[in-house]
């Protein structure tokens, strides 16, 4: 009976090395297959690193020029707009007062021909006097 459970116990161990067999036999498969593609990516980079550079370079001269633009138009700008709010309030301000003293004379001009009589509010507050 022994000699039965130590032959049965070789079978096992023959079945468990074939299968570990066939397995490594797979994964040698899979990483020929990857090693064939990580070198065919490789010569693929190799050529297209000179171009990728190349190209690289032509932008950073594109960039390069592209900043100076930029700062020669930022300083242009800046002295173009030096004082801009306070000459832009000022002129809304005489806008402002010359809209409002033309609104004042159209609206005199239409009373005097229509002969309506004016308000104080129209003559700034004051009397006829003065």
């Amino acid at each position: 009976m022994l000699n039965v459970l130590w032959a049965v116990l070789g079978l096992c161990a023959l079945l468990v090395t074939v299968a570990l067999c066939l397995a490594l036999l797979r994964v040698h498969r899979t990483l020929a297959v990857l090693e064939e593609t990580l070198q065919t990516a490789d010569e693929a980079m190799r050529e297209l690193v000179p171009e990728v550079r190349g190209s690289l370079g032509n932008v950073n001269d594109i960039t390069a020029a592209l900043n100076v633009i930029l700062r020669s138009a930022g300083t242009g700008a800046s002295r173009l707009t030096d004082g801009l709010g306070e000459r832009a309030s000022s002129s809304a301000r005489g806008a402002s007062a010359t809209v409002y003293g033309i609104q004042v004379a159209a609206r005199s001009l239409w009373r005097s021909y229509a002969g309506m009589p004016q308000d104080d509010r129209e003559r700034g507050g004051r009397l006829d006097g003065g």
